[in-house]
């Protein structure tokens, strides 16, 4: 399967000497992002199997952006990729299916948020902790069929444990703006 990830240039350049990339701990930007990313490899290891080990934390890619399936146009997606000036790649890597878990991009960050995916959602209800996080796990219907809706702009992420140097099919340079 056809994905697009943004990573930091010396990951990539990492990558290339050891055959693979994987997520830091170190570089997870917010200390508020480590729960919910938690709660994604626990979901991943439901759903495609256990990590390699010493791995924590999935990695991120893209599968559809606003509806699209094709690479992000870094004219306009090149902000806000880490500090203005960072060295970064656009790799489009070619993954096999059963390594990678897709999920709702938007709906990703009531789980950033704490929020609740509850459809039909009643206001006058108090919904326990359980059902919440029961909830979140609408994330991973793409399509969003959930709420009745028809969109047309959905973007779908992708999650995986990390990524081999032999999927990496195009690499692109750029600088974060």
């Amino acid at each position: 399967m056809i994905l697009w990830t943004i990573q930091n240039k010396l990951a990539y350049e990492s990558m290339k000497e050891t055959g693979v990339l994987r997520v830091d701990e170190n570089y997870i930007l917010d200390d508020l992002f480590k729960e919910p990313y938690l709660w994604m490899a626990s979901q991943m290891k439901k759903r495609i199997g256990n990590p390699p080990e010493g791995v924590i934390f999935p990695v991120w890619a893209w599968y559809r952006w606003e509806g699209n399936r094709k690479r992000l146009d870094m004219r306009f997606h090149g902000c806000n990729w880490g500090e203005k000036g960072t060295p970064l790649v656009l790799l489009t890597i070619d993954v096999p299916e059963q390594s990678i878990l897709l999920s709702d991009f938007d709906y990703w960050h009531c789980v950033l948020n704490d929020g609740e995916i509850i459809f039909p959602y009643n206001e006058s209800v108090v919904y326990s902790e359980e059902e919440k996080q029961k909830s979140w796990e609408n994330i991973f219907d793409i399509e969003c069929s959930f709420d009745g809706e028809s969109h047309k702009f959905l973007t779908t992420q992708a999650t995986l444990w990390e990524i081999k140097s032999e999927w990496v099919k195009k690499v692109e340079y750029f600088i974060s703006r």
